[in-house]
C-alpha cells in the first residue's frame, strides 16, 4: 500500500515529540503529543510515511488485520484507515494512509494497537487501562472496551486527579524502584453522552473516527507529564450484582483476568512475547499487592466513594 494523503505530512519537517518517555520523530503530525524537551539524544521511535507491502514475505496471517514476518516485523492494516509496518525492534513505524483517511483516524490506531506492538517489542508492558495520579503515585483502572475506563479517567480528572494515560497505560517494569507508569498524552476519548454528563460540548472537538460519535477531549490542564510509581491496578466491572467498593481479588482470580488487564493479549501470543508478558504481569501483581476489582460507579454517591478510597490505594 502506497501513501496517498498529502495532508498527513508535517509541513515543517518531522515533528519532534515525546510519548511514554520516548523521543518520537514523526513525518505524520502528532498534535496530541507534547514537544520533546529531553536533549539531543537519537530518536527512540521514528514514524514516517511510505510504502507498506500488501503481504510480508513468508509472513504469517495471525488475524485478518495482522501479519507477522519471520524476522519479527508486524503489519497491521484497516482498509478505510491505512497500513502500518512496525519494525522488529519497535524503533520504526511506516504508515501508508488510505486515500480518504483523516489524521484523527490514522493516529487513533497508531496510538492503540500499533503502539502496543511497539511496546511489546521494546520490553514495555501495555495495560488496557486508564491511569491517574493520586498523591505521588499512579493508579490504573483496567478493563475491556466499553466498560467505562475513559469516563472514569475524565471524571476523576474533573475532580482534580491528573491524567497519565487513557486506554493504554504503559508500564516500565525495569525501573530501578519498581514498576513505573510512563505518561502518554493529554487527551481522553469519550462518547457524546459521556461528554454531556461531564457538562462538555462536542463543539470544536476532533472525532475519533468519522463514523463514530466519539471525540477527543483535551486535558492539557491537569496532565501528569512525569513517570510515577504504580501503586495499584483495579479492574472495572459492569456487573451491578457485585458489591460496591474496591475488592482485592484472590491470586487465582487475578491471574485469570490477565486478558482483561493486558492490552491486546492475543496479539502478544502471536508476537512471541507471551512468556515475557506473563512474567511481567506476575511481577506487577506482586509489586502492587494483587489485582483489585471495582463495580463501575454510576451515581454521585458511588463516585464519592471511589474518590474516598483512592488515598488507600496509593498509600
Amino acid at each position: 500500500m502506497t501513501p496517498t494523503v498529502d495532508c498527513c505530512a508535517a509541513a515543517d519537517g518531522p515533528a519532534d515529540r515525546t510519548l511514554c518517555g520516548l523521543r518520537v520523530l514523526s513525518e505524520l503530525p502528532l498534535p496530541e503529543l507534547r514537544p520533546w524537551t529531553g536533549g539531543g539524544r537519537p530518536a527512540d521511535l521514528s514514524i514516517r510515511l511510505g510504502d507498506v507491502p500488501d503481504h510480508l514475505e513468508d509472513g504469517v496471517v495471525i488475524h485478518p488485520l495482522v501479519q507477522v514476518a519471520p524476522d519479527g516485523r508486524c503489519r497491521f492494516a484497516l482498509a478505510a484507515v491505512g497500513a502500518y509496518l512496525i519494525s522488529s525492534d519497535g524503533r520504526e513505524v511506516i504508515i501508508a494512509p488510505a486515500p480518504n483517511a483523516t489524521g484523527d483516524e490514522i493516529r487513533t490506531f497508531l496510538f492503540g494497537t500499533v503502539f502496543a506492538v511497539v511496546c511489546h517489542r521494546r520490553g514495555l508492558l501495555p495495560l488496557h487501562a486508564c491511569c491517574v495520579q493520586v498523591g505521588d503515585k499512579a493508579v490504573a483502572f483496567a478493563g475491556d472496551s466499553g466498560v467505562g475506563k475513559s469516563t472514569l479517567a475524565a471524571t476523576l480528572w474533573t475532580r482534580g486527579y491528573p491524567l497519565l494515560a487513557d486506554d493504554v497505560t504503559v508500564v516500565d517494569m525495569n525501573a530501578p524502584d519498581g514498576p513505573r507508569v510512563l505518561p502518554a498524552f493529554p487527551r481522553v476519548k469519550l462518547w457524546r453522552d459521556s461528554l454531556e454528563r461531564l457538562g462538555r460540548s462536542v463543539d470544536g472537538l476532533g472525532a475519533v473516527r468519522a463514523s463514530l460519535d466519539k471525540y477527543h477531549l483535551p486535558v492539557e490542564e491537569g496532565f501528569c507529564a512525569t513517570s510515577l510509581p504504580l501503586a495499584g491496578v483495579v479492574q472495572l466491572e459492569k456487573n451491578r450484582k457485585v458489591p460496591p467498593g474496591i475488592r482485592l481479588l484472590p491470586v487465582t482470580q487475578g491471574l485469570g483476568r490477565l486478558n482483561m488487564v493486558l492490552y491486546r493479549p492475543r496479539l502478544m501470543l502471536r508476537l512471541g512475547t507471551q512468556a515475557q508478558q506473563m512474567a511481567q504481569f506476575l511481577r506487577l501483581l506482586g509489586s502492587v499487592g494483587g489485582l483489585r476489582a471495582l463495580r463501575r460507579p454510576e451515581t454521585p454517591a458511588e463516585w464519592d466513594e471511589v474518590e474516598a478510597l483512592l488515598p488507600a490505594l496509593a498509600g
